[in-house]
């Protein structure tokens, strides 16, 4: 009888005898697959590559049958288990990716080298600690056209080594228990400075309450 390979739909003569009455495991005499025949009653039409039905489908052993399927089951069990691999490696890589983005603050800070790749990349990193250093000096009195003024001077540094702006400045005036009296906001004549620059700043005020006794100078809060 005539048998096709349903792999490589190479035809082959075999006795049906050797099939039995249960059929039996063969291999294709040209691809090497694997496959289970039965007995047919009739036989099909005769090959339509004469040059095919040179080869013979030879029987396979039970034993040498069932081992190459298990390496066949084997193999394809590997290949899922690598599709599985390279998924995971995926995801690993979008949660280092992630990380990277949102805690890039933590990861400067702990690592300021990493500041410099940032940069580079365009990443805006908020540092930490303070990025500005305000010194202010003792507080001055003058007469000016019979008026008592208060003069208040100071500096503000840039201490980062990027540009950074810089706040309004809130001057506030107290007594000695703390009460504050009088206070107001101002400006500093730059509005950001350069990677350690500075700029001097003064404000003042007129005919203040005498009971003041405290007069300072920070920085306004987003929050304000």
């Amino acid at each position: 009888m005539i048998v096709t390979c349903p792999a490589c739909e190479s035809r082959f003569e075999v006795e049906r005898e050797q099939l039995g009455y249960d059929g039996r495991i063969v291999r294709c005499g040209k691809c090497g697959n694997c496959w289970h025949q039965m007995p047919e009653d009739e036989a099909p039409a005769p090959p339509e590559q004469p040059e095919a039905a040179e080869e013979q489908a030879k029987p396979v052993p039970p034993r040498l049958a069932a081992r190459r399927q298990a390496a066949a089951a084997k193999n394809k069990k590997r290949g899922g288990g690598g599709m599985f691999g390279w998924l995971a490696l995926l995801f690993f890589l979008l949660a280092v990716v992630a990380a990277s983005w949102f805690a890039r603050d933590d990861i400067v800070a702990r690592f300021p080298q990493t500041e410099v790749v940032y940069a580079a990349l365009g990443i805006p990193v908020t540092l930490p600690g303070p990025k500005l250093e305000l010194r202010v000096n003792d507080p001055r009195s003058v007469v000016r056209e019979g008026d008592r003024v208060i003069l208040l001077e100071g500096t503000v540094t840039n201490i980062t080594r990027r540009k950074q702006p810089v706040p309004k400045l809130k001057a506030r005036l107290t007594d000695s228990e703390g009460t504050v009296l009088l206070e107001w906001i101002f400006e500093a004549p730059k509005a950001e400075l350069d990677a350690g620059a500075e700029v001097d700043f003064v404000t003042e005020t007129i005919n203040p309450p005498d009971e003041g006794q405290n007069l300072t100078i920070n920085f306004v809060k987003d929050e304000e």
